[in-house]
């Protein structure tokens, strides 16, 4: 087992975020509160099923750099700001799952979904923590 490795500061465009990315850790990966309020241009996202999808796109990304992929995710903590979102966001989460992380759509096996209306600003719609269990090395 490799000790743990900090994944690096997250930008969004050119600006650095006053958080991480997350950690490696041997076999597993964790990834931060992720958000997708701005993409990775910069540019300002809107509504949740945008927002939602930019999230896991950026998750899906930060995977990739610590070597796994959106079905080896073990844990998912999705925070929603509004009850009134929960449905659209689900929609959302599950239509990208069905083309990027079927087998986790399929198990189920992942999740906490929290109604948390304080998110970090009130432009922020969705955070998803995220944790992997990288696949074995054949």
């Amino acid at each position: 087992m490799t000790g743990k490795r900090g994944l690096g500061p997250l930008f969004y465009g050119s600006a650095e975020q006053p958080w991480s990315r997350g950690a490696a850790a041997g076999e597993f990966v964790f990834l931060s509160g992720i958000d997708g309020v701005i993409d990775d241009e910069g540019r300002t996202v809107t509504g949740i099923a945008g927002q939602t999808r930019t999230t896991l796109d950026r998750i899906r990304a930060l995977l990739a750099d610590a070597g796994a992929e959106p079905d080896d995710i073990v844990a998912l903590d999705q925070f929603v700001a509004d009850p009134a979102e929960r449905a659209e966001y689900m929609r959302a989460r599950d239509e990208w799952f069905a083309e990027h992380a079927p087998g986790l759509l399929d198990e189920r096996s992942y999740a906490s979904l929290l109604i948390y209306p304080a998110l970090a600003t009130p432009q922020m719609r969705v955070e998803i923590r995220a944790v992997a269990h990288k696949k074995e090395e054949p």
